[in-house]
């Protein structure tokens, strides 16, 4: 019992779990360039997603299709446009000076890596697994 006190007791002085505590640390203009991202995908803005994401961008799909930020754009640019909607369980945890997000989309799991070139944050690799939330 005094466990789950000492839980409650860190949770409310915010000394909770340190994906927790992450959450609250994203950069905004992480934040400004994720939503960006995310929005050029529905318009499929393919100048927005190319200054968004890394030269050395590696993308693995649900069947383990693996495609280079070249493969990637070329077949993104035959895309049709789509509605935007906010994506599921989101997550962002720092890993030294880069960034995981976690999220579920569409009946896909995705995790995303970002990091800064120069003063621009930028996806660098994508991976697409099919599941459930």
């Amino acid at each position: 019992m005094s466990r789950v006190l000492a839980l409650m007791a860190a949770t409310a002085l915010g000394l909770g779990s340190a994906a927790q505590r992450g959450a609250a640390q994203v950069p905004s203009d992480l934040r400004a360039a994720i939503l960006a991202r995310d929005s050029a995908i529905a318009r499929v803005d393919a100048a927005v997603w190319d200054r968004l994401t890394a030269g050395s961008f590696t993308a693995v799909l649900e069947d383990g299709t693996f495609m280079t930020k070249s493969v990637r754009l070329a077949q993104f640019r035959r895309q049709a446009p789509s509605a935007f909607t906010p994506v599921q369980g989101e997550r962002l945890t720092r890993a030294g000076t880069a960034w995981i997000r976690r999220f579920f989309d569409n009946g896909t799991w995705v995790i995303e890596v970002w990091g800064r070139t120069g003063s621009t944050w930028q996806a660098v690799a994508v991976q697409v697994t099919t599941g459930h939330l």
